[in-house]
């Protein structure tokens, strides 16, 4: 029995490592394979190798790497659904969360092109809080000594959703709402 499940454990230690680490990663991450997802969807596929998954559109932007610190890389014709675009980048869906992919190293494989949207808002207010919530029930980003922390005004930040009346935005290497009434779409 023991021979059985040693072989077995080899098998699949040989299959993983045929399907590639970063897409073991990514499917561990809970990315849906394309199987997954629903007809008529809009996918990105790389390709390029190496290519950088980033934070916001642009190379100012940091990348997703593994708990070892490696860039996290698809791999050359993976699939990722499409959620939009931005300027030169194409906006995909990355496990449960956003990541850009520059348009040089990817190409739109099946259905429409999706219409450009706008993402970015702009900081309309001053003292504008960031919440770990969209509600003014949920705490608010602070300093370490207890002092709110937030964008100025003027501030572009990056926006990777909406919910009701908050924008969900970037800032400071996570993510957060801000009260759409302190904050307005910009390209």
């Amino acid at each position: 029995m023991k021979a059985i499940f040693n072989l077995f454990t080899k098998a699949m230690l040989c299959l993983l490592l045929a399907l590639g680490f970063s897409t073991t990663e990514a499917m561990a991450l809970g990315m849906t394979s394309v199987d997954e997802q629903q007809q008529g969807d809009t996918y990105v596929t790389i390709t390029g190798t190496g290519v950088r998954l980033r934070y916001g559109p642009g190379l100012n932007y940091g990348y997703y790497t593994n708990s070892k610190g490696a860039a996290i890389s698809p791999k050359k014709g993976e699939k990722m659904l499409l959620l939009g675009q931005a300027g030169d980048w194409y906006e995909v869906k990355y496990g449960q969360d956003v990541a850009y992919v520059f348009k040089q190293y990817a190409k739109i494989s099946n259905g429409p092109a999706v219409a450009q949207k706008s993402n970015y808002v702009l900081v309309t207010g001053t003292g504008v809080r960031l919440r770990m919530g969209p509600g003014l029930n949920y705490d608010y980003l602070k300093w370490e000594n207890g002092g709110a922390r937030g964008p100025k005004k003027g501030e572009k930040l990056v926006c990777v959703g909406e919910t009701n009346d908050w924008y969900k935005v970037r800032y400071a290497k996570g993510e957060y709402y801000i009260f759409k009434q302190y904050a307005k779409r910009v390209k």
